[in-house]
């Protein structure tokens, strides 16, 4: 008797239990995770297993409920479920809003919104997986440090931003914007850090760019020419930071082009001109005699302080023959245009002061060394104008010239002599007054004056008068030399 009272109250607790009347409170249910079954009739013919309660025997769906019978539609004690299978289940279980899953494979997913915290490897690219972080961080953004456009100050996210890159070898990239972008100070960077920056045309302002037009530019600029600023993208190098052996010299960027070759392709075989390196730039239009609109192609800086230095360096090495029968040319200047389009201007300008425009000249202008000929002048047409050489002093008069014909010409126009001709010398007539001051810098000059007043031998000439003199400078006066 007693063992029927215990099984019917055990009995009356488990049903209580499976209907949730006595469920504490933030436990779980079994009824909770549903079933596909119907009622069971009781005097229907019972059958073995879980099947005989109405339960689904296999699962078609991705993530299927859980395969249970429900107690309090069959009345079967074996419907109720432990608490290790409850806790299971919930585990397997995908929720969808919340949640967690691990170790799923998604195949063909759209995701909108959400958050990815970059630890998901991506594949298909290379042989080696690597984190999302990883091949985000190949390019460093300044939004991703907390940069904006606008107002906002960047110093900051810009100071991160390049600490990033050098850490991870990349390129600094501030996105376009129409609104730019403001550095309020100078923040941890400098013109001389190291690294690749793409400022994508941006208009960058603030106290943080320091201030170009008196040559204290900062990131923009050029740390060799601060009056510049860069505006789209900018490379720092430190090739000494590269340890270099006997003979090495380290480069901070190389080009190289394979050596040129026959191509049978070519519409002229017999033709094949390559260009390693092609700079080109256009003035456009709109000058004007009050306008000054300036153009450089490139412009190369050396500031030399306590070393010396080569400013540009042209190699040309010969180690073979040339058997083609062409001339090969260490620096070739050329150009052209439209006819007469004729303007100022010089193939090759050499020049040299200090910053405040006085003398600091070149200890050698040019110096050639190791030429079978160190110059050379060639007419292109027969009577050309202008002068194979021409000197000046420093009020910009004509010292000396050497014209196309060969005559060597002194200052006044005076035919000194002709390199094409016996040798002779023909010192063509001025003016008294064109002279120079006679003094003891101009000793022993001569010159034809052919307006002299005098002339007798040895008297000081005067001009105003009819004779034609040759006129010497005694270091005080000129004096006929001859008539």
């Amino acid at each position: 008797m007693f063992r029927r009272l215990l099984a019917g109250a055990l009995l009356l607790a488990l049903t209580a239990c499976a209907q949730g009347t006595h469920t504490p409170a933030g436990s779980v249910s079994v009824a909770d995770f549903g079933s596909d079954v119907q009622p069971a009739p009781r005097d229907q013919p019972k059958k073995r297993g879980a099947i005989r309660y109405g339960a689904t025997a296999t699962a078609s769906s991705a993530n299927p409920r859980p395969d249970w019978c429900s107690y309090t539609a069959t009345g079967n004690v074996a419907c109720i479920q432990t608490a290790t299978a409850v806790a299971s289940a919930i585990g397997d279980r995908v929720y969808a809003n919340g949640g967690y899953s691990s170790g799923q494979t998604l195949s063909g997913p759209i995701a909108n919104g959400g958050a990815f915290d970059g630890n998901q490897t991506v594949g298909n690219v290379g042989s080696v997986l690597r984190t999302l972080s990883a091949h985000l961080n190949d390019q460093t953004n300044i939004l991703d440090y907390g940069g904006a456009a606008g107002t906002a100050d960047n110093s900051t996210a810009l100071g991160v931003a390049m600490s990033a890159a050098q850490t991870n070898g990349s390129v600094v990239t501030i996105p376009y914007s129409t609104s730019g972008y403001m550095l309020g100070t100078a923040g941890s960077y400098t013109v001389k850090t190291p690294g690749e920056w793409d400022f994508r045309g941006n208009i960058i302002s603030g106290p943080g760019i320091g201030t170009p037009n008196t040559g204290a530019g900062t990131l923009l600029s050029p740390y060799t020419n601060p009056w510049l600023i860069t505006s789209n993208r900018k490379w720092v190098y430190d090739p000494a930071a590269i340890p270099q052996l006997g003979n090495e010299t380290t480069v901070a960027e190389s080009l190289e082009c394979l050596p040129n070759r026959a191509n049978a392709s070519n519409a002229n075989t017999a033709r094949n001109w390559i260009a390693c390196r092609y700079v080109g730039a256009d003035t456009g239009s709109g000058g004007t005699s009050s306008t000054d609109i300036s153009t450089e192609v490139e412009n190369w800086v050396l500031n030399v302080s306590g070393n010396h230095g080569v400013s540009f360096e042209i190699d040309t090495n010969f180690n073979a023959p040339v058997t083609d029968g062409q001339w090969t040319t260490g620096l070739f200047l050329t150009g052209g245009g439209a006819a007469g389009t004729n303007v100022n201007s010089v193939a090759l300008s050499i020049m040299h002061e200090a910053y405040d425009k006085s003398r600091l000249p070149w200890t050698t202008g040019i110096s050639i060394r190791q030429a079978n000929t160190m110059l050379e002048f060639q007419n292109t047409q027969a009577g050309e104008a202008g002068y194979f050489e021409r000197g000046y002093d420093a009020s910009g008069n004509s010292l000396w010239s050497v014209d196309k014909a060969g005559n060597l010409v002194s200052a006044g126009g005076a035919t000194l002599g002709s390199f094409l001709h016996a040798p002779s010398i023909t010192i063509n007539g001025t003016t008294f007054s064109t002279l120079a001051t006679c003094s003891s810098s101009t000793l022993g000059q001569e010159r034809t004056v052919t307006d002299s007043a005098v002339n007798t031998w040895g008297t000081t000439v005067t001009g105003g008068g009819t004779y034609s003199v040759l006129a010497f400078c005694d270091g005080a006066n000129w004096t006929v030399a001859a008539k």
